[in-house]
């Protein structure tokens, strides 16, 4: 007698392992997906983390400040510029030019906002943490400024960035 066909459990059996197959292909596209996800915010944190670093830093650096005060509230600072060298074209030589009063440039944290000179830096697709801080420290004729920012995706992941800065803190020559 000659047998032509499957039986039940050959059936099942290949059935079983069809299933097994299919669940482990979902599985793994379920976690490409995942991780595919990950990789666009973690990309999209270092890029807004790094365009407001560079803000932050173009800020001060063109404005080139001599001495800082604190101001307002506790992550509030301003920056001084009381003098410069500049060259005069008609002179041909480089002059001191005093500033009375001394131009200012603040920089602030305020409800949940990085404010330069009371412009917000825009962020997209992040809001600013709770341990967003500004720091300056003085050593003697030195300051250092420290901004440490949280920027915190839809999924709650919380991505830190610091943007440093120093600068002489010099008084008027006479």
């Amino acid at each position: 007698m000659s047998k032509k066909g499957v039986t039940l459990i050959e059936l099942l059996a290949a059935v079983i392992i069809f299933g097994l197959a299919i669940s482990l292909t979902a599985t793994v596209i379920t976690m490409l997906n995942n991780a595919s996800d990950k990789i666009e915010i973690n990309a999209q944190a270092n890029s807004e983390g790094l365009f407001i670093d560079r803000a932050l830093k173009d800020a001060i650096l063109d404005f080139s400040p001599t001495t800082y005060s604190k101001c307002g509230g506790q992550d509030c600072f301003v920056l001084e510029k009381e003098f410069a060298y500049e060259f005069d074209p008609i002179l041909e030589e480089i002059i001191l030019t005093t500033y009375t009063p001394a131009l200012t440039h603040q920089i602030e944290i305020n409800n949940g906002e990085i404010l330069v000179n009371d412009n917000a830096l825009i962020i997209n697709n992040f809001t600013l943490g709770s341990g967003t801080t500004i720091d300056v420290i003085t050593s003697g004729t030195q300051a250092y400024l420290t901004i440490m920012y949280e920027l915190v995706a839809s999924t709650g992941e919380v991505f830190t960035f610091t943007t440093s800065f120093s600068f002489a803190i010099l008084t008027i020559p006479a």
